[in-house]
């Protein structure tokens, strides 16, 4: 009872169940890895400049993830790390019309050579299992993104 032929090998159901499981979280697990390969190290020289176009909606699932970003930099062991929660800053702008809201990030100074992607500071801060969940929230909520080294070319406060 519960048993399944497959060939002349005989699997349980509880084999089949984790077999599955097993293709499930290995397949799962891609999405990080994916966004890892895809998006190259983020790193800035003079200052950056991130918008994030999140979906009506799902304001409070984006801003969840970037406050583990956040916490995850302010607790890391790295120094490196702790500097690039101290210059980089967000601002939320009012919804559009499509009730999308864009969120701006501004990174002054950068951390030389810091990679500020959110995906690798989510593995690097949290390991893999945590980063995916958070990742799929994450991308969930997205709509749009774009990332620029911006140049500084004027300070009003000197």
């Amino acid at each position: 009872m519960g048993l399944l032929r497959f060939s002349s090998i005989r699997f349980s159901r509880c084999v089949w169940v984790g077999a599955l499981t097993a293709i499930i979280v290995l397949f799962g697990m891609q999405g990080v890895t994916v966004a890892q390969t895809q998006n190259p190290a983020l790193t800035f020289n003079n200052a950056g400049f991130i918008q994030n176009i999140i979906k009506a909606g799902s304001t409070a699932d984006f801003e969840m993830v970037m406050e583990r970003v956040k916490q995850g930099l302010q607790n890391s062991d790295d120094s490196a790390k702790r500097r690039q929660a101290d210059s980089w800053k967000m601002y939320k702008l009012p919804a559009q019309a499509d009730g999308s809201v864009i969120y701006i990030a501004i990174i002054d100074p950068p951390v030389s050579q810091a990679n500020y992607t959110v995906s690798q500071i989510l593995v690097d801060e949290y390991g893999q299992e945590e980063a995916q969940r958070l990742y799929d929230i994450y991308s969930a909520a997205a709509a749009g993104y774009s990332a620029s080294e911006i140049d500084p070319v004027s300070s009003f406060n000197r």
